[in-house]
């Protein structure tokens, strides 16, 4: 039987780390960003980044195109198992793109990501970045950076 204390305690840390790392990116603090994953976390950011050192790297040639940028999440979906998790997100994110300061970016996507406990704290094992759609002056092709919504039913 579960223990429903430890489990609304575990969902709030997760929810929590998410914040911070949403936090960290709109601080432009990459390194900040990068702790909220294992050593042998993965980060997706269309190529797989192995450990905090790796997705540090990534994430400062990724925030080096922007001025400022403002990330808001909804509809956290959590899945709990023991000391490892499931999570789900939108996100919403504005990017003042530094090439056209006057035609921002909006980003639309999910966070997918596998949690672990490491030392009594939740990190994340795998991120993926999955892009929905965006607007603005940057645009991605949407054969390569916008797969939809992971697991869409095809009918």
């Amino acid at each position: 039987m579960t223990d429903p204390i430890r489990e609304l305690a575990d969902k709030r840390a997760i929810h929590e780390l998410m914040a911070h790392y949403a936090d960290r990116i709109d601080a432009n603090d990459p390194e900040g960003a990068a702790s909220c994953f294992a050593e042998d976390g993965i980060g997706v950011y269309w190529q797989d980044c192995v450990g905090p050192k790796a997705i540090a790297e990534r994430l400062t040639g990724i925030l080096a195109h922007f001025h400022a940028t403002s990330h808001h999440l909804s509809n956290v979906q959590i899945r709990l198992d023991g000391d490892t998790a499931t999570a789900q997100s939108y996100v919403y994110a504005f990017h003042r793109v530094k090439a056209d300061m006057d035609k921002p970016m909006h980003v639309w996507g999910r966070w997918v990501d596998a949690l672990k406990k490491v030392d009594g704290h939740w990190k994340f094992a795998h991120r993926e970045v999955v892009s929905v759609g965006s607007i603005g002056s940057v645009r991605v092709p949407d054969d390569l950076g916008h797969p939809g919504h992971p697991g869409r039913l095809v009918r």
